[in-house]
């Protein structure tokens, strides 16, 4: 039977690089459009500047996902906030699901880069969600799957898996090896994995060689590489695993 238009997830990869920006590439951002949905998953510092360069409807986005709380992956929350209230004149609620401590943690940066600013006296709703570990969340037509990973604690690390109709889209987001890695990948049909490392073995992020001992154990229909630190681009016309790219487009 021939796919229904409607199941279709489009996806831009507006930012894939690691915390450092290497080779220029920016802080991981994905944009999801499902029907009537337009998701982000994850909003880095640099996210505002990739979602303009990509020509991303900005005032379409209800909902964003993130998977922890460091910089490089919710620090663009600030501007694309403010670019909403000021620039894109929003006035529909604007839903923002994180793990614990999303809240307060965006109101404070937002607080220091802009002080003054107060994310309950906007022009328009934001409606703040934290999501439980294993906890399965729907909001609009998503339903969302968190799952504890092992990366640096303070940030609450989870990997996602984001289920659009009968299409899932899985990521693990900052993490080293970690079994729950297989929960989250399995029977994807996309699965966004970090590989901040090439060959080098270190704390709360994963290594090429790693995922390639480890690619028998997972199912899933497609993999790309996220987060690629410079020994990872030092190595990439060697990979036999695709690599994201800043603005790559991918239909699934």
């Amino acid at each position: 039977m021939e796919e229904n238009h409607k199941d279709k997830v489009n996806l831009t990869i507006v930012g894939c690089g690691d915390a450092f920006a290497s080779d220029g590439r920016f802080n991981t951002c994905f944009y999801l459009n499902y029907s009537d949905e337009h998701v982000l998953v994850d909003c880095g510092a640099s996210s505002l500047v990739g979602l303009k360069k990509q020509d991303i409807p900005l005032s379409k986005i209800n909902t964003i996902v993130l998977s922890h709380l460091h910089g490089d992956h919710f620090g663009g929350l600030p501007f694309y906030i403010l670019d909403a209230k000021h620039l894109q004149k929003r006035t529909e609620p604007l839903n923002i699901l994180g793990p614990k401590g999303t809240e307060q943690k965006t109101k404070e940066l937002t607080a220091l880069l802009y002080p003054g600013t107060d994310l309950d006296s906007m022009d328009y709703k934001i409606n703040f969600q934290e999501y439980e570990s294993r906890e399965k969340v729907n909001v609009g037509q998503l339903e969302i799957q968190a799952f504890p990973v092992i990366h640096s604690e303070e940030s609450n690390p989870h990997g996602l898996r984001i289920t659009m109709g009968n299409k899932i889209f899985a990521f693990s987001g900052d993490t080293e090896w970690t079994d729950v890695l297989l929960e989250i990948s399995n029977d994807a049909d996309l699965f966004i994995c970090e590989c901040n490392y090439y060959g080098f073995k270190g704390p709360n992020h994963l290594d090429y060689q790693t995922i390639l001992a480890n690619l028998d154990r997972m199912n899933f229909k497609r993999i790309i590489l996220n987060h690629l630190g410079e020994e990872m681009l030092d190595k990439i016309s060697e990979l036999k695993l695709d690599c994201a790219y800043d603005g790559q487009l991918i239909d699934f």
